[in-house]
């Protein structure tokens, strides 16, 4: 299940980026109303071709230089842009902006081996315990590890082979050993265990800058290398850094296990894996800190990925400009540090986990942001599902009249 997570963010992180702009854009009214139109219409014809759950729908919201527009579809009672949803893989977002401030203010620099010495500390990056004796570790550079050119093999997506001598040989260690063999849903992961996989059995794909192979538990690595620069969790430093600073106060970063809901309000999610549509709204997410855990609303998430990528905030422009370059060897993938490009749309992310599939991004070159949020993963058609996300994020910047190419 975990791989189609995978699939889902390397087919919708591929396309490339066409981005416009126009001067005469139309006046917020006409946007919202037109954006309201378009998505009913949409949704409604992918519904009836998909047989979505009636509890299902589709958010869109724009922030534009003249105003906000926001439009929903499909759902059986109100909901807006201030409802809390599992933004996924946006989440990397936030870990990569984290590492990059931490460049900025020189406590790290992102050139350097994970098995460098921290700058005015006398530790590693990572740790020297057996748990991280993963394979070409000395080879391997943090930048690597944030545009998914270390090679680290994805614990959470990818099948331990089945060659290997462990007992979950052969499955996802999350996911079909954890969770199914071993039925421990309140399981609580750490990043020790996680990265832990990979050293015992050796894992990768290749060596250091081989290929692009994206990667949730080379993420994890990156905030094990947050907490040892900054003393703090995780969670703790990208909410006093980033959450609080920039009025997110919609949004969190749970690791607990026990924390399986979502604040109030919410947003419903469902997964069709095959055999139909269920709820699937309350989750463990512990496995999924620094790559995939953050809470948000389409609102707040909107406000992060444009405040970031102006480099209005915490990353300043000559670090943002870092992040949104595309390394050599990425330009099919169009994936740069954290960031990706997409086509028609602009710089920023998708995510998808267990109910959940959603786009941020943000087009520098007419200041307009975009967010499309679908409480539905159908596990069954996630590329069309993964177009469909897309297109929506297309239309909305083609009705507010941002559609010329740059």
């Amino acid at each position: 299940m975990y791989k189609i997570f995978k699939r889902i963010a390397i087919v919708v992180s591929s396309v490339l980026l066409a981005a416009c702009g126009s001067d005469n854009q139309p006046q917020p009214n006409i946007v919202q109303q037109q954006l309201q139109d378009v998505l009913v219409s949409k949704y409604a014809a992918y519904t009836s071709a998909n047989n979505l759950p009636e509890n299902a729908g589709a958010l869109v919201y724009i922030h534009t230089p003249n105003g906000v527009s926001v439009a929903t579809a499909g759902f059986s009672s109100h909901v807006n842009e201030n409802y809390h949803f599992r933004i996924a893989s946006n989440t990397k977002t936030f870990t990569a902006a984290a590492i990059m401030l931490l460049d900025q203010q020189k406590r790290l620099n992102i050139d350097d081996h994970v098995t460098d010495t921290i700058p005015n500390k006398a530790i590693p990056y990572l740790p020297t315990s057996p748990s991280y004796q993963i394979p070409y570790k000395s080879s391997i550079t943090i930048k690597q590890l944030l545009s998914h050119r270390a090679g680290v093999f994805d614990v959470t997506n990818d099948p331990v082979p089945p060659s290997s001598n462990a007992v979950y040989a052969g499955k996802t260690y999350v996911e079909e050993y954890i969770y199914k063999t071993l039925g421990d849903g309140d399981h609580q992961f750490t990043f020790d265990e996680l990265v832990g996989v990979n050293a015992v059995n050796q894992l990768s794909y290749w060596p250091p800058d081989g290929g692009y192979h994206y990667s949730n538990t080379g993420y994890s690595l990156l905030a094990v290398i947050i907490e040892r620069v900054t003393g703090q969790s995780y969670g703790q430093f990208i909410a006093e850094t980033f959450f609080a600073p920039m009025g997110l106060n919609a949004t969190s970063a749970p690791w607990s296990s026990n924390e399986r809901a979502l604040p109030q309000p919410f947003m419903r999610g469902f997964s069709n894996t095959g055999d139909g549509y269920r709820e699937t709204t309350e989750d463990n997410m512990s496995a999924n800190v620094a790559e995939g855990n953050i809470i948000s609303t389409a609102a707040d998430l909107a406000t992060w990925i444009r405040t970031l990528l102006t480099g209005n905030g915490p990353v300043n422009k000559s670090q943002v400009a870092r992040m949104i370059t595309i390394p050599p060897g990425n330009e099919q993938k169009q994936y740069a540090l954290g960031i990706s490009r997409y086509a028609d749309i602009g710089y920023g992310h998708t995510g998808a986990h267990m109910g959940y599939m959603s786009l941020s991004a943000y087009n520098p070159q007419d200041n307009l942001t975009v967010v499309v949020f679908l409480p539905f993963l159908d596990f069954t058609k996630v590329d069309k599902q993964g177009e469909f996300l897309l297109g929506l994020g297309k239309e909305a910047r083609k009705i507010a009249g941002h559609m010329e190419p740059w």
